[in-house]
């Protein structure tokens, strides 16, 4: 019984590990103000070993329960192995039409995941992503726990 509890766990920390190489996740917490400052551009780094694959790009938004609003405009400049760059702007949902929060909440916290770019064909080598938001009303966004950003087949 030991014996196939061991090739298990060997099995399954294997198999993570081969998935890890795929993958890239990052996440950054905001200071205990909760205020994601317009100067505050977030940038990511990740290399893409594996050009067979599609991938998804996934914005990881954090906030407190309750956010006051609908929509955040975002900024995203993707650049890729090649120094090409692509600048997308974003209205991301927090809410569906009929108010409901979109995001998975436990307790005050709530976290979004927002699909930015699904299933496409990444070239191998270093891709560059800085996010940042366009928000007009005051130099930060409020009630905002962090931010992230994950790359994954």
């Amino acid at each position: 019984m030991k014996t196939k509890l061991l090739c298990l766990s060997a099995l399954f920390f294997l198999l993570m590990s081969c998935n890890s190489s795929d993958t890239f996740s990052q996440f950054d917490k905001m200071p205990e103000s909760n205020r994601w400052m317009k100067t505050d551009v977030k940038e990511y780094q990740f290399d893409i070993k594996d050009d067979s694959k599609s991938y998804n790009i996934v914005f990881e938004f954090s906030h407190v329960y309750d956010y006051q609003f609908a929509s955040i405009p975002v900024q995203f400049v993707i650049e890729n192995p090649e120094g090409k760059v692509e600048n997308l702007t974003i209205d991301v949902p927090i809410r569906d039409a009929s108010g409901k929060q979109l995001a998975d909440c436990l307790g005050d916290v709530c976290d979004l995941e927002y699909i930015v770019k699904e299933k496409i064909k990444l070239h191998k080598g270093t891709y560059k992503i800085k996010i940042s938001h366009n928000f007009e009303a005051a130099p930060f966004l409020p009630n905002v726990i962090g931010i992230g950003l994950a790359v994954h087949p």
